[in-house]
Order: structure tokens, then C-alpha cells, then sequence
């Protein structure tokens, strides 16, 4: 596995629970619309296996950042981010943008990149 495979995968898993709770606070989602997301946002450069997605779903589930609201056709589960969830959002959002501001400032001052 070479280093940009690693940190492409790293950066993924990193940001994956911010971009997952931001989904559904969007709108109630299942796990199959969770992983066309990533792939239709990405323009196919992610897609996400269900065995990363569903225990990603019961983790948030179990911390109560994300509720259950009905079952669709043939026993699909939805879910919606609940209140707890929408606080950990925001803290996740600000580390984020935290984090890029980081990045940006990193590269202006060891790469001497110009804006």
C-alpha cells in the first residue's frame, strides 16, 4: 500500500463521521442512501462498503446522535439525527474547519504557498 493510498484512506475515516451526521441531519436516510451519497458527492471516487456504513449506523446509534424513525419497504430502516446528535455535529464542524484553516495556514508558511 503506498502513502497516498494510506492517507486517502486515514482522511476518509477522519471525516466520515462529520460528513454521516451531517447527512442525516438533512434528511432521514437508510444505510443504502448513506453510501450513494458518498459515491454521487465524490463523483464515484468513494463508495463506502456496507460493512464500513451499518456499524458506523449502530455506533451512532448506540451514543444516541442518531434515532430510528420508521421502516420502508421490505424492513429498510430509516434514521434522524436527534438533538444530542445536531451538538456533536456542530462540535465536529468546528473542528473541521478548524483543521483546514490549519492546513491552509501549514501550507502558506512550509510551502510558501501564495493565495
Amino acid at each position: 500500500m503506498t502513502f497516498k493510498q494510506i492517507h486517502n484512506r486515514l482522511h476518509f475515516f477522519h471525516i466520515f463521521d462529520t460528513f454521516g451526521l451531517w447527512l442525516f441531519s438533512k434528511k432521514e436516510l437508510c444505510g443504502y442512501d448513506i453510501i450513494k451519497e458518498f459515491e454521487t458527492r465524490s463523483n464515484g471516487s468513494w463508495k463506502p462498503s456496507p460493512a464500513l456504513i451499518y456499524p458506523k449506523i449502530l455506533l451512532f446509534l448506540s451514543e444516541g446522535l442518531i434515532e430510528e424513525t420508521n421502516k420502508g419497504t421490505r424492513g429498510k430502516k430509516y434514521y434522524k439525527i436527534t438533538p444530542k446528535g445536531k451538538i456533536k455535529l456542530k462540535e465536529k464542524m468546528d473542528t473541521l474547519k478548524s483543521d483546514l484553516l490549519f492546513y491552509d495556514d501549514f501550507l502558506k508558511v512550509v510551502f510558501e504557498v501564495k493565495e
